[in-house]
């Protein structure tokens, strides 16, 4: 198929899978001439691989050798149902302290790391309570990426999820420095996002954080309550503090790390 005639496809879709591409040129993704046409347009540089079957469009003045892709509408393309999470969700959405080296994607199959030119993907395994099939899934919400839809964790559910999986937000300096960016938050939504986690000392650590920001995010007491009925019963390390390097968070029964306890929270 001619640029020309290609070109509004291209257009409309900087990143691309095989499937998408076929049924544009009215065909089975299976087709053999489907193989032959995606293999003349990365020759005549009109498009570079991402990943096996999926695609980046470049633009008639690029080139394709040095064109970069956008990470995260690529890394949402490699696998099917892919959400965008944890610090890479907030990265998206305006609240990350810094940036994070490789896209953080939860979706189902085997975890793992993919790398490509321009590209360092980490799949991660849904957490409790996250559905990927489901296109209205609770805490999912979709982010418009140069023209195309990128489906990401929710703020709440991003929070929830960080102090579940505090490896993933790039350490607690950076999670901690990047929850002072927000000055907003459901309330009702971090909580029922954080039962769904299933995970005491999470939810101990979470409350500590948000009873230190209340007055800033206007969370109401109900919500601390609650969240203290899920907290452990008894003391419990969370966000990495080791024995000897923590102390124990008042009203909370986790044992954090000496930095966060410590720290003065902005806005308090």
């Amino acid at each position: 198929m001619p640029r020309t005639l290609s070109a509004p496809f291209f257009s409309a879709h900087p990143v691309f899978d095989r499937g998408e591409y076929a049924q544009a040129v009215g065909r089975s993704a299976q087709d053999k001439t489907v193989t032959a046409m995606l293999a003349h347009h990365l020759r005549a540089g009109n498009v570079k691989r991402v990943a096996r079957g999926v695609f980046a469009s470049v633009p008639s003045h690029a080139d394709a050798k040095h064109w970069s892709v956008d990470r995260f509408l690529a890394a949402s393309r490699l696998r099917r149902n892919g959400i965008v999470a944890y610090h890479s969700a907030l990265e998206m959405h305006g609240r990350a302290y810094t940036e994070g080296s490789a896209v953080q994607i939860v979706a189902p199959g085997e975890p793992g790391l993919f790398e490509a030119v321009g590209l360092f993907c980490r799949f991660v395994k849904p957490p409790r309570g996250l559905v990927c099939h489901d296109d209205v899934a609770d805490g999912v919400t979709t982010v418009d990426r140069l023209g195309l839809a990128v489906r990401v964790t929710t703020i709440e559910r991003t929070v929830a999820d960080l102090f579940d999986r505090c490896d993933l937000a790039g350490g607690t300096d950076e999670l901690f420095n990047s929850l002072d960016l927000l000055v907003r938050i459901d309330g009702t939504a971090l909580l029922r996002h954080t039962r769904k986690l299933e995970n005491a000392a999470a939810a101990g650590a979470l409350g500590y954080w948000l009873e230190n920001r209340r007055d800033v995010l206007r969370v109401s007491e109900q919500t601390l309550d609650e969240l203290r009925d899920i907290a452990p019963r008894q003391a419990r390390y969370a966000l990495g503090a080791k024995p000897g390097r923590g102390r124990l968070a008042k009203g909370w029964n986790v044992i954090l790390p000496l930095d966060i306890v410590d720290r003065r929270f902005e806005g308090t």
